[in-house]
Formats: structure tokens, C-alpha cells, sequence
């Protein structure tokens, strides 16, 4: 770690305002990670941190989950339209949001950063009947894994991505 200063990830309340459909989404969280103020990334720094950076065994846990256990349909890699396949729906300096689908469901990861904070959101649309089953075993695993990466990429500020 690039400092001995100790990270906590907290989960905190989903906000509503960042819905990006009339629809509430099935499921919602959100993690939050105090930032040093020296830390200038942008969202979409932040976002190709988390997944593009993250060790080589967790990258390849992630891409089996979201492929092959999700169905989610993961877009190329690399490329300035995805991050780690995830398609950028949207794009600011302070926040990025990204989606991915699948016969079961649409996944959306919005991540904002604040001047000392950086928070991910999660939001997950059931398409199918057995979305619900399927999410409530992954959440578990998806719950470790955020806190995790927020954690990890708070941890070295200076590894981004352009």
C-alpha cells in the first residue's frame, strides 16, 4: 500500500436521484471510500482503477461471474467505450456510469467522486424470474468485492488509466 493510513469502505444508504430509468431498479447499494484530497482521478479513472487494475485472479473471478454465472454480455477489452467490458452509458468528469445486459438482467455501476469521497452504486433490473435467485446468491460475493476494490484503488491514487 502506497500509505499507513487505514481505508474504510462503509455502505451507505443507495441515493434515488441517480436513477437513470422511471423504473426503481430491484436492487440498489452503494459503497463509499474517503479519498486523500491529493487525489485528482476522474470517475472514469476511478472505474478503469477499480476493475482494470485489480489483480490478475481477481479480474478473471469478476469476468467468470459476470459472463458465465450472470449472462452479462461484456463489450471489448480494452477500448475507450468500456471499462473492463462494462459499456460507459454515460460520462462526466465527476461521475461515469455503466451498464451491461443479460437475458436475466441489466446491470448499471455509477460511480461519483466527491473532493474527499468516492462512491459506487449498484443497480440491478430483473428481466426474468430467475434474476431474483441468481442476484441474491451473487450479492453476497458482490458485497465483499466493492468494498475490496474501493478500497484497493483508494489505496494507490496513482494508478490510473487515460
Amino acid at each position: 500500500m502506497s500509505s499507513s493510513r487505514l481505508i474504510r469502505v462503509h455502505r451507505i444508504a443507495a441515493d434515488q436521484e441517480i436513477r437513470t430509468t422511471d423504473n426503481p431498479s430491484d436492487y440498489s447499494d452503494a459503497f463509499e471510500v474517503q479519498t486523500s484530497s491529493m487525489d485528482t482521478r476522474t470517475a472514469e479513472q476511478w472505474s478503469r482503477a477499480l476493475f482494470e487494475h485489480a489483480p490478475r485472479l481477481v479480474r478473471w473471478f469478476l469476468l467468470l461471474g459476470w459472463r458465465w454465472v450472470l449472462g452479462l454480455r461484456l463489450g471489448p477489452r480494452p477500448s475507450s467505450d468500456h471499462v473492463f467490458g462494462w459499456r460507459i452509458a454515460s460520462r462526466e468528469p465527476d461521475a461515469i456510469r455503466l451498464e451491461l445486459h443479460s437475458t436475466f438482467m441489466t446491470a448499471q455501476l455509477i460511480l461519483r467522486v466527491a473532493s474527499s469521497t468516492v462512491v459506487l452504486t449498484t443497480n440491478v433490473f430483473y428481466t426474468q424470474r430467475l434474476a431474483r435467485p441468481l442476484w441474491a446468491a451473487v450479492g453476497m460475493i458482490h458485497r465483499q468485492m466493492i468494498p475490496y476494490l474501493l478500497r484497493r484503488a483508494a489505496s494507490f491514487p496513482r494508478l490510473t488509466i487515460s
